[in-house]
Order: structure tokens, then sequence, then C-alpha cells
């Protein structure tokens, strides 16, 4: 069984986050920085449907839990909610290597998303409710030779999840 680590929830600003990238108000307001290629747009489908129970190896496109987390050498990525749904949005510090206790969860009402610098450890999105679209933007190269990813759920049974009712106004 995972044991999970709740992390207290911040409001998504652009001085909150401005360690991290940018906040952004529309998909195309601001592009990730390219240090190798080119940048490749898609589409993240995430749904806010939580499984239960809650398996070993946590999904990356479901639910509030996330125990994988990534960074990326070739170029920043950006995420931005395409049908408005509440999200969190987690990201750790440039480092070579990243500990639970060094990521932050970012709330958003759904109007705004995040433009994030180079090496900006992170993961998918979390929608609060229903399904969401997140439009991505990342660099073209191959993600096993610019990406380092820890697995918190496979490596030491892990789990982090936003602490919702820390966040002020948060209504389930």
């Amino acid at each position: 069984m995972l044991k999970i680590l709740k992390v207290r929830v911040e409001e998504l600003t652009s001085e909150s986050f401005a360690s991290f990238g940018q906040v952004i108000a529309t998909f195309d307001e601001v592009r990730p920085q390219v240090r190798i290629g080119a940048l490749r747009e898609g589409i993240h489908k995430v749904t806010g449907d939580i499984p239960d129970p809650l398996p070993e190896t946590l999904s990356l496109s479901e639910g509030r839990v996330r125990a994988h987390f990534a960074c990326h050498d070739d170029a920043g990525q950006s995420y931005y909610p395409s049908r408005h749904c509440p999200t969190v949005f987690w990201v750790g510090p440039v480092q070579p290597t990243i500990e639970p206790a060094d990521l932050r969860a970012f709330y958003s009402d759904g109007s705004l998303g995040i433009c994030m610098d180079l090496r900006v450890w992170h993961t998918m999105p979390v929608c609060l409710r229903g399904d969401e679209e997140y439009l991505t933007a990342r660099g073209d190269q191959d993600y096993d030779a610019h990406s380092i990813d820890v697995h918190f759920d496979a490596d030491r049974g892990l789990a982090l999840e936003p602490d919702m009712a820390s966040y002020t106004g948060w209504k389930d």
C-alpha cells in the first residue's frame, strides 16, 4: 500500500510561480524555451476521477495522487487547461534530483496555465473536477535522452496528493 504525503496547495500567481517559469492566460501567450531541437504541441487527457482502490503503480492521467516526476534538458514545457477545469500544477526546483519535500503544488481555477523553464521538475497536472484536455508544448527530442525521471511509487512506496483542505476557498 502506498504511503500518501499531503502537500500544502498555494495559489498560482506570477509572483508565487516566478522561480519555475511563467503563468499564462492563453496557451500561445508564452512559448517554452528551446535548447535543442524544436517544440512539439499536443494534448494530454486527464480525469479527476479517483481510482478506488488506489493502484500500487499510479497513472499519470487519473485522480489527484502523483508519484512520477520528470525534468527535461531539451526544452521547457507548458500546460494550459483547455476546458478550464480547476487544476493543481506540481513543480520542483531546477536541481539534479528531487525529494518529496522539494515539490510544490499550485492551484488554478482553470483560467491560468503554466510555462515552465528548462529543467523544472513536474508531473501531469491534476484535474480536480471532471475531465480536462491540457494543451502542452515541449521539446521534440527523444524523451529518454533528454529527461530525468523519479518514480516515488515504485522506488519508495510513496505518492503525493495536493492537500485541498489547506487551500482556502476550495470545496469538494
